[in-house]
């Protein structure tokens, strides 16, 4: 959470003034802005009062409301003011107290400085846990929002709708482009996406910053306004969406633009816990039976009753305009290509389906004759009449190709490992009421996309993390393998810095090293410097290293050399445990950029 002006800011908390004015002046001094604050309730009020800050630190010891007590408060107050990123704390402590340790730890602090304390450590140890902070917030933020309009994607929309339908209410609009495909077909998709940067813009000027938006499709949008209930609010959105929506398409595409470009809006409303998922299917029934009824109006369900009429929106030309392009004439059955054009649309729908994790499946059919002799007229016929079948049975949201004689190809779009046998199923029940299906032999084979083997990888890697840990010392590599096998990661010990480097020469990534810093041979520094030479051309593995004293020295060559985080031995449990997490977090959220 650094501050609008760019320049960090910390609270230091602690009755002591004398502590209050030196960690104030050491900080400053490094660039920071520093408020001191007296006691735990007087940080709560600071922070009630609107203020925020980049880190706090936290004395343990104080009269009336002690450190402990002040970091549950303030956790508290960020789950009611619904604050995703919790603001690190660093505890300030005169005792080396390992129980105190532990319970700070636990209860979620980022990390402990000894009093009287060393300038250089406290410097290095605000400056570390505010840059690991931000780096998390930022790669975390990238990986949640739609890269083009700067929204919520579709994943991350899911996962905060989950929450809030457990505790909130409001009205949820699912919110779809009317005729934009015309865009990117007649303007090119530079355009189009200039088309849905600008919509999602206006979404951000028309809604709360309270409420959830998110971009859920191409073209398709989520809102959930929360605390509302009102109609009139889903009609005046969906009035001004649509005036302002073709008032900047003019503006874009120029005057003489003759799309009928609009929105349809469907709407539920949540008046108490729901499953998300029932109330998302609410408002996408009633977002269909607007665009069945001629786009451009909303259509709101409460519940109770779903035998509303959809309301229109509607201005002078606009129903002229949109007759240009309808799209309730494409027919109810799937769209049958040819071998170019059914390319084309199908690498850009794999790469639709992998992007944004949608589930798809590809479905074979091979057709042969019973009668090897058959005329070769009458087979025609018949792997014609095939394939009508299966265009017939499907959806218009499917495509299919014939890809010779006698073999077809179908991609199916959102069908589900449950779904699709009961698809193949009505394809070959309709074709066996069809007088000439005894004349060949049907086969099928089926292929899902969007799980490939790498994801699948990745998603173990992620749940298991290996962790190698590098040191001479029997009892630490013990302690080390003990607490984080039983945080269920994979641990392997190693006792040099030659052994580890032999294994990452053999191509082995685990996913973090913790490396002791003084060691016999190769000590921890050039064990990291010769590591760094070997993945010189591919990902490094964060480093956090072991060490039995804190030198300015150390701290130093450690960050220039590329470490992540220091841990002290001999260590406390959950110490070791929150900085290993910590360095995976920032390690995986990188990985999933790439």
């Amino acid at each position: 959470m650094i501050t609008n002006d760019g320049i960090r800011h910390v609270v230091v908390v602690d009755d002591d003034r004398t502590i209050q004015k030196m960690a104030g002046t050491l900080l400053r001094d490094a660039g920071m802005r520093v408020t001191p604050i007296a006691s735990g309730r007087e940080m709560l009020s600071y922070l009630r009062a609107g203020n925020d800050a980049d880190l706090i630190l936290l004395d343990i010891l104080m009269p009336e409301m002690d450190g402990f007590e002040t970091l549950s408060a303030l956790r508290e107050f960020e789950r009611e003011n619904d604050e995703r990123d919790e603001i690190p704390v660093i505890f300030l402590t005169g005792d080396d107290d390992k129980a105190a340790e532990a319970k700070g730890f636990s209860m979620g602090a980022t990390d402990f400085i000894r009093k009287p304390f060393d300038a250089d450590v406290l410097l290095h140890r605000v400056d570390n846990v505010i840059s690991s902070n931000k780096q998390i917030k930022k790669l975390s933020e990238e990986n949640q929002t739609d890269p083009l309009t700067g929204l919520l994607n579709k994943t991350s929309t899911n996962r905060r709708l989950e929450e809030i339908c457990k505790t909130d209410t409001g009205i949820l609009l699912v919110i779809d482009l009317d005729n934009f495909k015309p865009v990117n077909d007649i303007y090119g998709h530079d355009m189009g996406d200039k088309i849905l940067s600008t919509f999602s813009d206006l979404l951000k000027e028309g809604f709360r910053s309270e409420d959830i938006l998110g971009r859920i499709g191409g073209d398709e949008f989520l809102v959930f306004m929360r605390n509302a209930e009102s109609e009139s609010i889903v009609a005046d959105c969906t009035r001004q969406l649509n005036d302002e929506l073709l008032k900047e398409a003019y503006r874009i595409l120029g005057k003489d633009m003759s799309i009928p470009l609009g929105v349809s809006v469907g709407a539920a409303c949540l008046t108490g816990p729901t499953d998300y998922g029932i109330l998302f299917k609410r408002a996408d029934r009633e977002l269909l039976a607007v665009k069945q009824a001629g786009k451009h109006g909303y259509r709101i369900s409460r519940g109770d009753s779903d035998d509303q009429a959809p309301v229109p929106y509607e201005e002078n030309n606009l129903l002229k305009l949109r007759m240009i392009l309808d799209e309730r004439n494409t027919g109810n059955h799937a769209l049958w290509l040819g071998q170019e054009d059914f390319g084309n649309i199908y690498r850009y729908m794999l790469r639709y389906f992998r992007r944004y994790g949608e589930k798809a499946y590809r479905v074979f059919f091979s057709v042969m004759p019973k009668n090897p002799d058959v005329l070769e007229d009458e087979l025609e016929d018949i792997m014609e009449r095939f394939g009508q079948v299966i265009s017939d049975t499907l959806r218009n949201s499917d495509i299919m190709m014939k890809c010779d004689s006698s073999h077809f190809l179908l991609l199916l779009p959102t069908v589900t490992e449950g779904d699709i046998d009961s698809v193949i199923e009505r394809i070959h029940s309709s074709w066996e009421k069809q007088e000439v299906s005894g004349t060949v032999d049907v086969r099928c084979e089926k292929e899902a996309i969007g799980l490939e083997d790498e994801r699948s990888i990745e998603a173990t890697r992620e749940d298991v993390p290996w962790i190698l840990v590098v040191d001479d010392s029997i009892s630490t590599l013990r302690t080390a393998g003990r607490l984080l096998s039983d945080e269920g990661m994979k641990v392997t010990c190693i006792n040099s810095g030659e052994a580890l480097l032999r294994r990452i020469e053999k191509g082995e990534k685990p996913d973090l090293i913790l490396l002791d810093i003084m060691m016999p041979g190769l000590d921890g520094f050039e064990t990291l410097r010769r590591l760094r030479d070997v993945e010189r051309y591919g990902k490094e593995t964060p480093v956090i290293f072991l060490t039995g004293t804190e030198s300015r020295e150390s701290e130093q060559e450690a960050l220039s050399l590329g470490a992540v985080d220091f841990v002290k031995k001999p260590f406390e449990p959950g110490a070791l445990v929150i900085r290993v997490r910590r360095a995976l977090e920032i390690s995986r959220i990188k990985n999933r950029r790439r």
